[in-house]
């Protein structure tokens, strides 16, 4: 039976986070209020759990799945970032901004592409902060739709009666993050998002 548990405004960010990464840690899946979109969620170094993940949302095996990180300095934990990457991160993060950037030894498989790089974020939004937090390691965040179909603003659909865990955040703006490739002093938006780079970082 999927357990569902309202995100209020009330102040329960801590009660509700303590719980979805209680059910990542079992190596459940759980659907979260993410950047702007609802995601699907798994621990990253749970192969069980990455397993059927990929089993709700079957996707090109060249696609690489997001990261998520609680703190922004766990970057130079999970990846290899030159001066460009870094000042991007100091400017956007915590926030709606994903890097895909060379892979260090650290990063799971399920996170590594077959170019040797990985995706990253540290999320603009408390709670699923707090959920990282509580599971001590790399979240697995991807948008909880199927290929092609638009982005889910709220906590409704197929989905949401497959995984262990639903938190309805309310309904969500529907932007999701930007995603940013850099290579060096080099960087590529793969796709347009919340965060708009300009200036210095484009």
């Amino acid at each position: 039976m999927v357990e569902r548990v309202r995100l209020a405004a009330n102040g329960n960010t801590a009660e509700v986070a303590a719980r979805a990464a209680a059910v990542l840690r079992a190596g459940g899946v759980a659907l979260l209020p993410a950047e702007g979109i609802y995601g699907l969620h798994v621990l990253a170094a749970d192969l069980g759990a990455v397993a059927r993940l990929r089993a709700l949302k079957p996707r090109d095996a060249a696609r690489g799945f997001i990261g998520l990180m609680a703190r922004p300095e766990a970057l130079k934990i999970w990846a290899k970032a030159g001066e460009r990457a870094q000042a991007l991160a100091r400017a956007h993060w915590p926030g709606a901004l994903t890097l895909v950037l060379e892979a260090s030894p650290a990063v799971p498989d399920s996170l590594r592409t077959k170019a040797g790089t990985v995706a990253l974020r540290c999320p603009g939004a408390e709670f699923l902060r707090a959920v990282v937090e509580g599971v001590q390691g790399l979240v697995i965040s991807t948008s909880a739709n199927a290929t092609g179909e638009p982005p889910l603003v709220r906590a409704e659909g197929p989905l949401t009666k497959r995984v262990d865990l639903v938190v309805d955040g309310g309904e969500l703006s529907g932007v999701p993050s930007t995603v940013a490739e850099v290579s060096g002093e080099r960087v590529r938006v793969l796709r347009e998002g919340a965060v708009r780079l300009e200036g210095r970082f484009t």
